[in-house]
């Protein structure tokens, strides 16, 4: 008995013992250098409330029960599990975790270490790449990226945009950079936010060589999501309202009426309305509230990842839904991918990625631009607030008969949007295989083959409600598919521990062809049917098809070598055969080369502790473009119609474009830039500075009537790039339950064409007005590309009327008279992000923004049309030139007198400053506890999130958007003609995890 007795007494002291709260301390160390380490987390393991972090010393202290176990973590380091078993100090040495600091990145046919790279790499997180809803992923890269400049040309629910990597290289080739999917050259917009992996941009020559005739522009590369061991669903959804940013201030009903009257009392004398219908107006209509709506737009992704050792799959779909804030626009697409991974045996491996993009855009004719009310944001802006658009039996008012000084141009906007459509749906299809061989440790060979068709087809068609023409429909059609064969070898080798070499090379071939097909017809008996039975209309346009082939063949090999991970060296090589140009000059060269050296490898460096790396790189590298469309350097003939008799004959004549032979574009780039991470890699910089030149720039150059050709195309000369990219990011803040992450990036860029043709000027498109018909951007020597040249306003006359400066003094207005007046390319752009996380919440901010781009305000044109008595913004009325005025009230009148006697120019009025800083996106999210529901078994995470994109913009521009380019990013770039606006988007969503 009395045994028993003490064994109780014992076993309550050793408890007693084991669970009492009693003092550890101790020092935490870097296992290597043996300096301390600071802001170590330390916690007590399966607690979520007891721990604390190291001081500047490495020291803690902790209150713990004898039996506890530590958890040690830190950034840059492995974590490490120590049993306290009652002690009272402990000496903990953290040991770097290489494989974070070796992060692996994808680059042109293979990976590397991101420490090893030479070349000029931007990584993007997949988290970021899914922040918002957009529906083309690389709009996610906006302001993410220093050197990656992406504009949105309009607000469309499809999401039209540009984007340039490090400036823009061709005038008449393509600047868009190339899109490599999983090893692929795809259509990105094939691929949902929610698949991708990782992303990285390849900015500089040497990077983007390897990929010759295709990098001039800059390479993105894109890595999907595979499968992974086990079995996990997740579900991630969001619904959100989208609304009009900004609403232009427009006259009320009395105020235009008032307004008409005095442009007629100007005009003829007389006045239209009396004082008292004036005042009857009051407010009347409001044309935006009209034509603009709020808009629902939705997001529901799916993806079921399952595997084991030799198989993994990975299997994924989406929907976004996506309505336009005007009435009778959208956008639907639809994802569906397929991943599969597996180890056939120890040597030989396979790939298969097959994925499925449907698209389906709604959108109504006469969109943007248009002049007096022609189009339906013409209308919206400009159409009188004193009518409405129906009669009082439900029928259209066709406006335009409203008045008897109406412009006969201008449309009732709800006809445009209710009774015309514009509809194209598109099916996109990528198949991928590839087969990996292994034959001996180090060498690998593989070959893919990839398919990808693109089917589309738009159908057009106007009801017979349609006020000012008969119903009418047309029908195109294209269908392109794309053949990409790669074969590539690496072979990677360490020699005496010290020499490191990967040695890759491969051939390619990739082949498109496209068909394309289109009809049109009027006078219809029925509008149900719509275009489905064409042939039932009275007349017809004539039909058309098209035809176009091109094939690329390329050699490419590449060589990197390292000493003891110090000094880095680069050099590859491709070569690019091309269809379309002509013999002797189908072939293209494309080398490069660079260095780098890991100053912080060095013996020297040593005793600095708080650099964790610095690495110094230069290249060099070449790289192409084809820049013209196939067949251009051949003898063609085109098809006509000629009336013979009561008929029409077919005919086929010369063109008018005289071929001739024909070099590539080529771009040469030197970069150099510098990589530091300090503080145990908490703080981390890049910086590079460029300078490339695009030799033999290909366009369409005048020939003389005499030679029967109207044009031709020549090498003409050379354009520049310059500028400086820097990116700053790191941990801020990093405690037991608070980590605090920020980044900032900004890019300079100074584009320069440096020589043209015979040195001449190239001119802009002409950007066509019924009262203005000019051009407004310029290509000159020594100049950026697509700079504005215009007239040059001199104040008023004494009528009010505007006058310009004759720069000359030949007392004419012509193009001699004409200065540059503005740029649209930005000074610099820049992007910031802050991202706070505590405990199950986290909320971040994302900044974007541009400095010093001109925009050319076409819209504002509309501002000085006094032809006819519009509606105007409000401020014309208030502060324009008026004969009741004081001679110091017109001098600083901001309009001139409104009479149709202006004389109206593209002039310096319309440059405005488009400047920028936008709150891109705030978010708020919260992690449920689900680990305490007892469900852990089935649900592995759920964080529900509230997200706001565009809500803030700080600029200057009267527009209803900065960040606009309607005539999208070549010669024509900057210009604002009544573009579909930008949104502002509020978002809930949910992400399930099983």
């Amino acid at each position: 008995m009395k045994k028993k007795f003490y064994y109780f007494l014992l076993m309550l002291f050793l408890s007693i013992t084991a669970f009492a709260q009693h003092g550890v301390k101790g020092i935490i160390t870097d296992a290597k250098t043996g300096e301390p380490l600071v802001g170590v987390n330390v916690v007590v393991k399966g607690s979520t409330s007891t721990g604390t972090i190291s001081d500047m010393k490495g020291s803690f202290s902790l209150s713990v029960s004898g039996n506890s176990v530590l958890v040690f973590s830190y950034i840059g380091y492995l974590s490490q599990e120590v049993p306290v078993k009652n002690r009272a100090a402990l000496t903990i040495s953290l040991s770097e975790d290489v494989e974070a600091l070796d992060e692996v990145v994808v680059v042109g046919y293979g990976t590397m270490k991101k420490r090893d790279l030479t070349g000029s790499l931007s990584s993007v997180k997949s988290e970021d790449m899914q922040a918002i809803a957009v529906p083309n992923p690389i709009l996610g890269l906006q302001g993410r990226v220093p050197g990656v400049v992406i504009t949105n040309n309009t607000g469309s629910p499809s999401g039209d945009f540009t984007i340039r990597v490090r400036g823009t290289n061709s005038i008449r080739g393509g600047n868009d950079p190339l899109y490599i999917v999983d090893g692929m050259p795809v259509n990105v917009s094939s691929i949902n936010s929610q698949d991708i992996e990782s992303l990285e941009v390849l900015k500089d020559a040497s990077a983007t060589a390897i990929y010759g005739s295709r990098g001039a522009n800059g390479v993105i590369l894109i890595t999907t999501k595979s499968g992974k061991s086990g079995t996990a669903v997740t579900y991630d959804g969001s619904y959100g309202v989208q609304s009009l940013r900004k609403k232009m201030k427009m006259l009320d009903a009395s105020e235009w009426a008032a307004f008409a009257n005095e442009m007629l009392l100007n005009d003829t004398g007389k006045t239209y309305f009396t004082d008292s219908q004036v005042a009857a107006f009051g407010k009347g209509y409001d044309w935006q509230d009209a034509v603009f709506d709020n808009a629902p737009i939705q997001n529901h992704n799916v993806s079921i990842s399952s595997g084991n050792e030799k198989t993994k799959i990975l299997i994924s779909g989406s929907i976004m839904l996506r309505d336009g804030i005007i009435k009778n626009s959208g956008y639907d697409k639809y994802n569906l991918r397929g991943n599969i991974n597996h180890d056939i045996n120890d040597k030989f491996h396979v790939d298969l990625i097959m994925s499925y993009a449907r698209t389906a855009t709604q959108m109504p004719a006469e969109m943007s631009g248009g002049n007096r009310g022609a189009t339906i944001l013409g209308a919206a802006l400009y159409a009188p607030p004193s009518v409405t658009p129906y009669n009082a039996d439900g029928s259209y008012n066709d406006i335009m008969l409203s008045y008897p000084f109406m412009s006969n141009a201008l449309r009732n906007p709800m006809v445009l949007i209710n009774e015309t459509s514009n509809k194209t749906k598109a099916n996109l299809n990528d198949s991928n295989i590839a087969l990996t061989y292994k034959p001996i440790k180090g060498l690998s060979l593989k070959s893919s083959v990839g398919i990808e068709t693109l089917d589309y087809r738009s159908d057009y068609y106007r009801t017979s409600k349609y006020l000012w023409a008969k119903n009418g429909a047309s029908v195109s059609s294209s269908t392109q598919t794309t053949i990409v064969n790669e074969n590539i070898a690496n072979y990677d080798v360490t020699i005496n521990h010290d020499h490191s070499l990967n040695v890759m090379g491969g051939f390619t071939y990739q082949q498109y062809v496209g068909r394309t097909m289109g009809i049109n017809a009027t006078g219809f008996i029925s509008d149900i049917p719509e275009t489905d039975q064409i042939g039932s209309a009275e007349s017809f346009g004539t039909p058309s098809t098209g035809y176009t082939k091109w094939v690329l063949m390329s050699y490419l090999g590449r060589l990197n070598y390292s000493y003891k991970g110090k000094y880095l060296a680069t050099f590859s090589v491709r070569s690019d055969g091309s269809s379309r140009y002509s013999e002797g000059n189908k072939w293209g060269y494309f080398p490069s080369a660079a260095l780098a050296w890991r100053i912080s490898d060095e013996s020297f460096m040593k005793n600095i502790k708080q650099i964790s790396n610095l690495k110094l790189r230069l290249g060099y590298g070449e790289t192409g473009s084809t820049a013209i469309d196939p067949y251009s350097t051949l003898n063609m003939l085109s098809l006509g119609k000629q009336a013979i008799g009561s008929g029409l004959g077919t005919y086929y004549a010369a063109s008018t474009t005289l071929p001739s032979a024909l070099k590539w574009e080529t771009t040469a780039q030197w970069n150099i830039g510098i990589d530091l991470s300090m503080f145990n890699s908490r703080l981390r910089v890049t910086a590079d500075y460029y300078n490339k030149t695009t030799r033999d720039l290909l366009n369409s150059v005048s020939m003389p009537a005499s030679t029967g050709y109207s044009t031709t195309i020549e090498n003409i000369g050379k354009m520049g790039n310059k500028g400086f990219e820097f990116l700053v990011d790191g941990d801020i803040l990093r405690t037991k339950d608070l980590r605090w992450t920020g980044s900032f990036n900004i890019a300079f860029n100074k584009n320069t064409v440096k020589k043209l043709y015979g040195g001449k000027d190239i001119y802009g498109s002409t950007v066509g007005l019924s009262f203005i018909e000019d051009f407004v951007n310029l290509i000159r020597e020594g100049e950026p590309l697509g700079v504005f040249y215009t007239y040059k306003e001199n104040g008023y006359d004494a009528n009010g009327i505007i006058t310009y400066v004759d720069k000359n003094g030949d007392g004419k207005l012509t193009n001699d008279d004409k200065f540059i007046t503005g740029d649209p390319n930005p000074d610099f752009t820049y992007g910031l992000q802050s991202s706070l996380s505590w405990k199950g919440i986290d909320f971040s901010l994302f900044f974007q923004g541009s400095q010093g781009n001109d925009i050319y305000n076409v819209t504002e044109c509309q501002d000085l049309d006094y032809n006819y008595p519009l509606n105007f913004r409000r401020e014309v009325y208030s502060n324009h030139w008026s004969a009741n005025n004081t001679a110091e009230q017109n001098a600083a009148a901001k309009y001139p007198k409104i009479t149709r006697s202006q004389n109206l120019k593209h002039s310096d009025r319309y440059v405005e400053d488009g400047s920028y800083l936008r709150l891109r996106d705030v978010s708020l999210g919260y992690n449920l506890p689900v680990s305490k529901w007892g469900v852990k078994n089935w649900l592995k995470g759920v964080k529900i999130y509230v997200s706001a994109q565009n809500m803030l913009t700080i600029t200057g521009y009267s527009g209803l958007d900065p960040e606009v380019s309607s005539w999208g990013g070549g010669v024509n770039m900057g210009l604002d003609y009544m573009t579909y606006p930008n949104v502002k988007t509020v978002t809930v969503g949910a992400k399930i995890q099983f």
